[in-house]
């Protein structure tokens, strides 16, 4: 169910998202696994802790694998007392959950279909998907899962985004990884059977990563869930976007990747040419939806231009970068390609794969003291070592600390008037001074 309201009353839900945010993140309410809903987070960090979790069992001589669980209907079947409960235990303040108490309360829904109108219906449960408040609020609801099932079972770690769960546990063998998932299973299904959570099992997957070429018994080896089992995957399994592939190599993901992005640009050339877009407005069609698709995840893989085998990768990136200044710039297939580069204004694609893994490095850098994704840039795992060679990471960094209260400034008002202001202006004075004109 999508929810679309007045702006007043979405600027009052921006209001108590901020707030409920702010009061988690300081308390630390949320679980260290939980990645959406968070400033600096996105669903990239997921995927690289993943990685650099199955990387280091790697490096003990381990087995590695996951299952990854939807929530099923996940915003419709919240409980409205559950999460007050869960609200309550959390610390937050008693207005905001009043808030929210009366923000799921009362609530009405219809069916609109070929003009045809249903009746109105009273709707108890759930949280209407789409409010800015929305997010924040479901994610609240889920931290139980995560305790529940870490403490019941050792050695397993529980990373999600929004809806989408995925448990890692890492063993000896194929077969004590995947006995460690069914018991996640289990614990799984009596924390949702309380708090009134529904699993699908249909879009349950489970996959396994290993350094080598698997063996055959790994594909009688499942997990277990309920009656059913879920086998770990033979090809490379979709999360967040990203495939994972058992060795981790990525390259499932680029090839996918790269062929949405050709698709793309199939489909957005009619925007160019002549009766088209100018050339400024094409680059960033181009850059918004070609490049953000084909080099999509593209931190997790690229390895530097000294290494053979992503450089192949980056030269199929290069060739969609070419295809795509030629549409910008109308220019021949024959024209030089450093003239076409720089007449289309776009980059070429190992700058950007260099810049992007970059960026990504620092925005983990930037992280809070003791967060996981933090912890990836310097790791001594494949995807840690890529991190720090594009950062030339020397392993100190500015601390980043949140505060559980926030610290209030001693400030003193010393002038109103303008004339006034400006003759205290020219003063010498000790500590730190700051003059506004209250705009």
């Amino acid at each position: 169910m999508i929810s679309l309201l007045d702006v007043v009353s979405k600027l009052v839900e921006q209001t108590a998202a901020h707030l409920i945010t702010d009061h988690l993140e300081r308390k630390r309410g949320l679980h260290d696994g939980q990645f959406s809903c968070r400033k600096r987070w996105s669903c990239v960090d997921v995927v690289a802790v993943l990685m650099n979790s199955t990387q280091q069992a790697w490096n003990r001589k381990q087995v590695a694998g996951a299952l990854f669980m939807d929530i099923k209907s996940a915003f419709n079947n919240v409980s409205k007392s559950h999460l007050g409960r869960r609200m309550e235990a959390l610390g937050i303040q008693p207005d905001l959950i009043r808030w929210t108490d009366s923000f799921m309360s009362d609530r009405q829904v219809k069916l609109v279909l070929d003009g045809k109108t249903g009746k109105v219906s009273p709707v108890d449960t759930g949280i209407p998907q789409g409010l800015p408040a929305a997010l924040i609020l479901f994610t609240t609801y889920l931290p139980g899962i995560f305790d529940r099932v870490e403490t019941a079972i050792l050695d397993v770690q529980g990373l999600s985004f929004v809806d989408d769960i995925s448990w890692w546990a890492e063993g000896a063998d194929a077969g004590k990884v995947a006995a460690k998932l069914s018991a996640v299973v289990v614990a799984s299904m009596q924390w949702a059977a309380k708090n009134e959570v529904a699993f699908d099992h249909g879009k349950m997957e489970a996959a396994l990563f290993q350094k080598g070429k698997r063996k055959k018994k790994v594909a009688e080896v499942a997990v277990a869930v309920g009656a059913n089992s879920v086998p770990f995957n033979k090809a490379a399994t979709r999360w967040l976007g990203v495939w994972l592939d058992s060795q981790l190599t990525l390259r499932d993901h680029h090839a996918t990747r790269l062929k949405q992005g050709q698709k793309a640009m199939t489909r957005l050339r009619c925007l160019t040419g002549q009766m088209g877009l100018s050339p400024a407005n094409c680059r960033k069609v181009m850059t918004a939806c070609i490049q953000s698709v084909a080099m999509f995840g593209s931190e997790l893989w690229w390895k530097g231009d000294h290494v053979w085998g992503t450089m192949g990768q980056a030269n199929e990136l290069q060739l969609l970068v070419n295809q795509e200044a030629r549409a910008t710039t109308g220019c021949f297939w024959t024209t030089n390609l450093g003239a076409l580069s720089m007449e289309s204004g776009l980059r070429a694609a190992t700058t950007q794969l260099e810049n992007r893994q970059r960026r990504f490095g620092l925005r983990l850098l930037s992280l809070p003291e003791g967060d996981q994704a933090r912890e990836v840039v310097g790791a001594p795992t494949g995807i840690g070592r890529q991190l720090k060679y594009a950062l030339a990471y020397g392993g100190q960094t500015e601390r980043t600390v949140l505060l559980e209260e926030l610290e209030t400034c001693n400030a003193e008002l010393l002038q109103e008037e303008e004339a006034e202001a400006k003759a205290a202006a020219e003063g010498t004075r000790l500590g730190l001074t700051m003059f506004t004109d209250g705009s």
